[in-house]
């Protein structure tokens, strides 16, 4: 798997319309359990390599902290002494971008073939559908939903973290980051990974900082916001599972049908949670 299928949540043109949401008539959805790291991410690269038939919206949750790298991200760019202070599991994506913090979100993973409708589908246009269906979940929760406008590039802080940075037509609540998202393209599917904040302490991301990265991201960190902000309370994780369903099926024409893995998918995302993703050779690769 090339470094050149990795793509990152730095697509600047996500605005207008795309007449690819009446493609797909029917996908699957996975509601799962929480689980490890290295369960999750081999689940997530087992549905991307079993060649899927239609899209496949995965909802799940993680058992214990566990701080995800990106693909090409240099663990040693993590203080990797704070995580063990902190009992914050460490795992490696199959996708790009920088590091999240999870435990206190709902991550999703968006799958799509690569085949008619979507074989020529753009990385700007897959951005712009995933991040409109997101909205549209959103908004279905009662929230305001903003897209963040283009910054200068001497406004870009620079953090190994993903919420602190903001970039273009990123989803904003109160002008605050509510959603962290990475893709990556395998030879016949598209893999979008993407957190989204149930609620939000800033002190769990500052204390696994270095403390001179620690100074220039506290700042930044207060446009970082969550649902529990916005709506005034912790919102129940079903309510969010259905409204971030009910999104994508809008904006996407696509009726998803819940059930589980598949025995190939089952199998295979063993295989990778133990042979990759519990590996420390995979995990500081980098």
């Amino acid at each position: 798997m090339s470094e050149s299928g990795l793509l990152g949540l730095d697509a600047t043109q996500l605005d207008g319309s795309d007449d690819r949401r009446e493609a797909l008539s029917t996908g699957r959805l996975l509601r799962m359990d929480a689980a490890s790291g290295a369960t999750n991410m081999g689940i997530d690269e087992a549905l991307a390599t079993c060649r899927p038939e239609g899209a496949i919206l995965r909802l799940y949750a993680w058992e214990t902290p566990t701080l995800s790298m990106g693909y090409a991200q240099r663990s040693g760019d993590i203080n990797l002494a704070a995580c063990r202070t902190s009992a914050v599991r460490l795992v490696r994506r199959p996708t790009g971008g920088r590091a999240v913090l999870h435990g206190q979100d709902l991550t999703y993973s968006l799958i799509l073939p690569l085949r008619s409708p979507w074989t020529t589908i753009s990385v700007a246009e897959s951005y712009r559908l995933i991040n409109r269906s997101l909205r549209r979940g959103l908004e279905m929760l009662g929230l305001e939903v903003q897209l963040a406008p283009r910054l200068r590039q001497a406004d870009r802080l620079r953090s190994q973290f993903c919420f602190p940075v903001i970039a273009q037509q990123d989803l904003l609540i109160d002008g605050k980051k509510v959603i962290g998202s990475a893709q990556r393209r395998f030879p016949a599917s598209l893999l979008q990974q993407g957190s989204i904040l149930l609620e939000f302490d800033p002190k769990r991301i500052l204390d696994l900082l270095c403390s001179d990265e620690r100074a220039r991201v506290a700042d930044a960190l207060k446009a970082v916001g969550s649902l529990q902000d916005a709506l005034g309370r912790l919102p129940g994780r079903q309510d969010v599972e259905r409204a971030i369903r009910d999104g994508f099926a809008a904006e996407m024409g696509i009726e998803f049908i819940e059930g589980g893995l598949r025995p190939e998918e089952l199998t295979l995302s063993r295989e990778l949670a133990a042979a990759r993703y519990r590996s420390e050779g995979w995990t500081f690769r980098r």
